[in-house]
């Protein structure tokens, strides 16, 4: 009987650390930070924001000019900050959705159900940027330049 009630309790245990443990293969992680900077066209368009920042100034020049107060002014510089926050918001946000389809495309390609930031892992899972960079540039119809594949390994 005792031998018995230890089988079952090992049957049990089995079953309920099996899915436990199949469940902890299916975690991947990506260093983000790095694929934002590796993005294809990142420097392009952090060109094109550093082109629209300078093009709103010399607007902000303009109009200035125009205005007799320093309140009339702070409220231009106002207006012109927000307009260049919502252009860098639209930047950022157009890179990080391509980047955030990658990741879901590489994820189930290799069978993972959770992707995580790199640095929230402690021990295990597997590191899904190298792939996420190759589908990136492949999206592109480009390969990823040496300097970035030198520092994925």
């Amino acid at each position: 009987m005792r031998r018995q009630t230890l089988g079952i309790a090992l049957i049990l245990l089995i079953a309920l650390l099996v899915p436990a443990l199949a469940s902890a293969s299916t975690i991947g992680y990506v260093d983000f930070e790095f694929l934002f900077y590796a993005h294809p066209e990142y420097d392009v368009k952090n060109t094109e924001l550093q082109q629209a920042a300078e093009q709103l100034y010399l607007e902000i020049e303009t109009e200035a000019e125009k205005l007799e107060t320093q309140e009339e002014i702070d409220g231009l510089v106002s207006q012109y900050e927000l307009e260049f926050e919502r252009i860098e918001q639209q930047v950022r946000l157009d890179l990080v959705t391509f980047i955030l389809d990658i990741i879901k495309q590489v994820a189930e390609e290799n069978g993972i159900e959770t992707v995580l930031p790199e640095s929230s892992v402690i021990y295990g899972g597997l590191n899904l940027t190298a792939p996420v960079v190759e589908n990136m540039y492949k999206a592109y119809g480009i390969s990823v330049p040496s300097a970035i594949r030198e520092l994925l390994e």
